[in-house]
């Protein structure tokens, strides 16, 4: 196995303990009522029932791992020819790399999107927890990093595709 798919397998599967965690840690610790948006002055503006909370997690969550797995399989049958990639004839001599390394992406993809929502769920457990001050700019660092890992995902794809293959398949 090599170190990539090494790296992303172990990802998706910390991300989806990860998220589970996330998921009945916040849910305990949420209470009955989830104040979702503040107003400038720290008020609460919009609240949500927490179980609504915990079956959209849960939804979004299988949903995503049910469409990228569905994806990633549909795209081994597809025929090399009909592949969008650089260097097409080079790619489809090497059809089981390319297989590799799509497969390794929509894990990563898949990795990326649960890491982003166990984070989204612990930094809403955090800021309607009753023992602590609520300052949303504590967690103005959700986004950006959501951002990064999402866009780095995303944007490895056509990298690795413009590298060569290697020889040893």
């Amino acid at each position: 196995m090599k170190a990539g798919t090494f790296f992303v397998r172990t990802w998706r599967i910390l991300s989806i303990l990860g998220f589970l965690f996330a998921l009945f840690n916040s849910y305990i610790s949420y209470p009955g009522e989830v104040v979702v948006r503040f107003d400038e002055q720290n008020q609460p503006i919009q609240m949500i029932d927490r179980e609504v909370i915990f079956y959209i997690a849960v939804a979004i969550f299988l949903i995503n791992i049910t469409m990228m797995k569905a994806i990633s399989r549909l795209f081994l049958r597809l025929p090399s020819a009909s592949i969008p990639v650089p260097n097409q004839a080079v790619w489809a001599a090497h059809r089981s790399q390319l297989n590799d390394i799509f497969t390794n992406w929509f894990y990563a993809l898949t990795a990326a999107i649960n890491t982003v929502l166990a984070l989204g769920l612990i930094a809403l457990s955090l800021l309607n927890r009753s023992d602590r001050g609520i300052n949303t700019y504590d967690y103005a660092w959700l986004l950006p990093l959501s951002a990064i890992m999402l866009i780095g995902v995303i944007i490895a794809l056509p990298i690795r595709l413009f590298m060569k293959p290697s020889d040893n398949d």
